[in-house]
């Protein structure tokens, strides 16, 4: 959302390309996994509605939940469109790129991998945890953390958006399995080597109760590097602080601020912006605020 606006405009807009990661083994996208095969569907969805160009009545339908108890409750509408135009089509790439010229959404979207794979992680304690979900709330920090199959080939276009990229951005999200799942496919890893582009990583504003309780920024950092194996140009964090009642709430579930208290961390650069949105009733980046400083950012690099 908060490149949108640079990718939608008429004169010089950015290219922006989403490369998604598709590990996911719960709720609406889980149960298509394993009921249906193929990939979750269930990041692919969000990244599409945050580039809708205009929020509309099809968009709302994207994000739709059945309710109730029968065999449909829970399930995500624009899960079940794009998991059927994938069966269609025959081509998870087609059947996204059909679903946003419907929608009219800016940028490109590619899963990270159309094969199967599953998230595993070990902790300090040798405890193992197998799938997304259950690598979502284990006992951080992690001594490793791995895919299966290990030879699962990314998608070529991901490879090659990689290849060519003047930027690349590790947007904000859970950290071991969103952030760094992305990048434990060694072909990924190594794209963004070749490429040379500047690695900027947005910093979450909260921790999560699991897997990133008692985590700060360093650790945070720390993880990338050891997991996804990037070199990181510079950190953007926020240096707005939370309401009281607010971070009340948060406390009380176990979640905690991500402050940045230095110029740098682990020798990397560290770009302070108030970020939240304060409008929203959760801890959330503000896109324009984002924007902001995205752009000032590459400035400084």
């Amino acid at each position: 959302r908060a490149l949108k606006r640079e990718a939608g405009r008429s004169r010089d807009p950015w290219k922006l390309t989403g490369i998604v990661t598709v590990s996911d083994n719960g709720g609406s996208s889980g149960r298509l996994r394993d009921e249906l095969g193929g990939i979750p569907p269930g990041d692919l969805r969000n990244c599409l509605s945050a580039l809708t160009l205009e929020d509309s009545a099809l968009s709302d339908l994207l994000n739709y939940r059945f309710k109730g108890d029968g065999s449909l409750a829970g399930h995500s509408l624009g899960n079940l469109m794009l998991w059927a135009l994938a069966d269609l089509t025959g081509d998870w790439v087609r059947a996204i790129r059909q679903l946003s010229g419907v929608l009219v959404t800016v940028g490109r979207l590619f899963p990270s991998t159309v094969v199967p794979i599953t998230l595993c992680a070990e902790d300090m304690d040798g405890r193992r945890y197998e799938g997304e979900t259950e690598v979502g709330s284990c006992h951080p920090p992690l001594a490793r953390l791995w895919m299966e199959p290990a030879d699962a080939e990314p998608l070529p276009e991901a490879v090659l958006a990689l290849l060519r990229a003047d930027l690349v951005l590790l947007s904000p999200g859970s950290l071991y399995t969103s952030t760094i799942s992305n990048l434990l496919l060694s072909e990924l890893q190594e794209a963004v080597a070749i490429s040379r582009a500047p690695v900027i990583y947005v910093a979450n504003l909260m921790t999560e109760p699991g897997e990133t309780s008692g985590l700060d920024l360093e650790n945070h950092v720390a993880a990338i590097a050891a997991f996804g194996r990037v070199g990181i140009s510079a950190v953007i964090a926020n240096s707005a602080p939370l309401q009281p009642e607010m971070l009340a709430r948060y406390r009380e579930e176990g979640g905690e601020p991500i402050s940045a208290f230095s110029s740098e961390v682990l020798g990397i650069p560290v770009h302070r912006f108030p970020l939240l949105d304060p409008e929203a009733p959760m801890a959330r980046h503000h896109p324009d605020l984002l924007n902001q400083a995205i752009r000032e950012t590459l400035t400084r690099l």
